[in-house]
Parts: structure tokens; C-alpha cells; sequence
């Protein structure tokens, strides 16, 4: 289903979006979301308010397009189950179906939240609040879109991905969410998907720091070459314009198509891409662990949660122990430790 941009105007004038709290200085952030998306955003402070009284009377009425609610409630005179935004979450969906619905928190909690942050859609650190203001309004035109497509393979269609790619991304499409089409939560499904695997791991769609490694070029000087790419950039459904992913077939296709030498296939990628991109010598990638160039994967430095990622060698690395390889996607890796080559 194509959607024209009378569509997503209309579609945003008359979307509304319920923000529950129990802190009302919120509501001052509540404001710059409506403001800078053009969406009605109804703030309900609940502070002091006994929620087994007050939330029946949200969800009769009013009906959300999606809705943003504070994880940790203990501002009010609520006890047990009502204190966590994400035991509300199924109390919702019994009368918003189909409706997004995204967990807020302070940065402070978010390392005691294992579990309960896959009952939201989405979990958000309340510091990073300004990074979501314009992809919401793409989260809530993706739920729409995804209610209305007539088959898996026509959802498929709203990736925009490249032709050769889309029987790959059926593929790797969970059977359970394939077989939940057209049933209730499919839409929260394959959105959980989409960005808990096929968005945010490296495979078919690339960061800045993998189209960099793709490209040879050291990660903090890809920015002046990322105009090159603009036609792998990805634009389908739910595009998350703060974090920008290019397709890895289109950046392949890019590269070797502006190559004019025969030989090229034969060339290591990272070579061809220097070339092509006319890369400065102090741009040109290189391994951080033996410091030669053309590392070909981002990988882990230690296996710790506060590790950072460098630009590798495959040899200079090893498969990362906690990650378990996934068909179709890169594999994460670690730095090795010791001699390598």
C-alpha cells in the first residue's frame, strides 16, 4: 500500500497521542513533542491518583494512536500491579488494539529493567527523549500501514528493500509472526522485530560505523562520504530518521557500479570503495589491533557490558561468546586477545 503525502498529513492532524505520568513536570516535554510533530499529545498527570479508579476511565474515554507511559508509577496512591507502566500495557491492549504503546524511564532504572521492558513496544531513557520526537509519528503511520497490508508479502513491499532481497527477508521473518498476520498483535509483532533484529542488527541494513568498515574509511571520517550513498539510504516503513540505515546491497551496487576497472570483484571491497570515494590517506580504515588496513567487521573490544566497537580484521577477532549467530545477518565478534594472523 503507497501512501501519498496528503495521506501522512491527514494521517498526523487527526492522530492523537496519550501521555501517562505521575511526574507533571513531563508535560513541559509532552509540549515539544506535540509542537514539533503536529500531533494532539494529551498529558495525563497522575500523580496522587489511585489508578485502579482513574485508568478505566482513560480507556473508556479516550482512543490513542499510541501511547507513552512512565515505567516506574510510585508517585501515586496505587499499590502493587498499578505501580509499573508495564503491567498496564495489557490492561490497554484489551481496548487499543493495534496501538503502540512505549514505556519512559530515568537512566537510573533502566539497568534493574530485564523482562518487563518487552511488554512495551518500545522502552525509552527519558534522557534520550529528543532522539524519538520524529520517529514517532513514522511508529505510529507504520502501525496503520501494517493493519491494513492484505498479506505478509505486501508488509514485505513496505521495507522498500531491494528486489533481490525481499524472498531473503521472508526468510528470516519468525514463522510465529508470519503466522500471526492478520491477527491480533501482528502489528506489535513484526514491529518488535523489525526493530529488535532486522533494524538494529548489522545484515541486510547498515549503522554509519558498518557502512564506514564497508566503505575502508575510519569511522569518525564517514560523515563527508555518506552523500554518496544517498540512494541506499533506507525510507520504508517505520524509518528511524535519528538513526539512519543504508542497505548493504545498495552500497555494493553503488561502489561497483562507479568502478571502471574490469578486475574490480577481484579487489577487496574496501579497496574498490577508496577509490571510487577518492578517500584521503588519513581516512582510510585501519585494524585496531594489528593496524593494517581494510579491516573487515566492527567488532567488540572486551566482553563487558560497557564495551566499546572498533574496526577489525575477521582474523584478528573472535565470535563473540554471548551473541548467537543469526542465518542472513553479521556475525558479532570480540577482539582476540594474544597473538593473531
Amino acid at each position: 500500500m503507497e501512501y501519498k503525502l496528503g495521506d501522512i498529513v491527514a494521517m498526523r492532524s487527526n492522530a492523537k497521542i496519550l501521555w501517562i505520568d505521575d511526574n507533571p513536570e513531563r508535560e513541559k516535554r509532552a509540549n515539544i513533542l506535540e509542537e514539533e510533530t503536529g500531533i494532539k499529545v494529551e498529558f495525563i498527570s497522575v500523580k496522587g491518583m489511585d489508578l485502579a479508579v482513574e485508568l478505566p476511565k482513560i480507556r473508556k474515554k479516550y482512543k490513542p494512536d499510541l501511547v507513552i507511559i512512565d515505567h516506574v508509577l510510585n508517585d501515586t496512591q496505587s499499590e502493587g500491579w498499578a505501580r509499573y507502566g508495564s503491567t498496564l500495557v495489557g490492561f490497554f491492549r484489551e481496548t487499543w488494539e493495534g496501538c503502540p504503546i512505549f514505556g519512559i524511564t530515568a537512566a537510573m532504572n533502566l539497568e534493574q529493567i530485564d523482562i518487563e521492558r518487552y511488554t512495551y513496544d518500545e522502552l525509552i531513557d527519558y534522557t534520550e527523549f529528543s532522539q524519538y520526537i520524529r520517529y514517532i509519528p513514522n511508529v505510529i503511520e507504520g502501525f496503520k500501514k501494517s493493519s491494513k497490508v492484505k498479506s505478509i508479502e505486501n508488509w514485505i513491499l513496505l521495507l522498500k528493500a531491494p528486489k533481490q532481497e525481499v524472498e531473503r527477508i521472508k526468510g528470516c521473518i519468525p514463522h510465529n509472526v508470519k503466522t500471526a498476520f492478520g491477527k491480533k498483535g501482528f502489528s506489535n509483532m513484526i514491529y518488535r522485530w523489525f526493530r529488535t533484529k532486522f533494524y538494529k542488527m548489522p545484515g541486510f541494513l547498515y549503522d554509519r560505523n558498518w557502512v564506514a568498515t564497508f566503505a575502508g574509511i575510519k569511522k569518525d571520517a564517514i560523515k563527508k562520504y555518506l552523500k554518496h550513498f544517498r540512494k541506499a539510504q533506507y525510507d520504508g516503513i517505520f524509518n528511524d530518521i535519528e538513526h539512519t540505515r543504508w542497505w548493504k546491497t545498495s552500497l555494493y551496487k553503488i561502489i561497483y557500479e562507479k568502478c571502471k576497472d574490469k578486475n574490480a570483484p577481484l579487489r577487496s571491497t574496501q579497496d574498490v570503495a577508496n577509490e571510487v570515494l577518492a578517500v584521503k590517506t588519513k581516512n582510510r580504515s585501519k585494524c585496531n589491533v594489528c593496524y593494517e588496513k581494510w579491516p573487515e567487521t566492527f567488532a567488540y573490544t572486551e566482553n563487558t557490558a560497557s564495551a566499546t566497537m572498533e574496526q577489525m580484521h575477521l582474523r584478528c577477532t573472535l565470535a563473540h561468546p554471548l551473541y548467537r549467530y543469526e542465518p542472513m545477518f553479521e556475525e558479532m565478534r570480540i577482539m582476540a586477545r594474544g597473538k593473531v594472523g
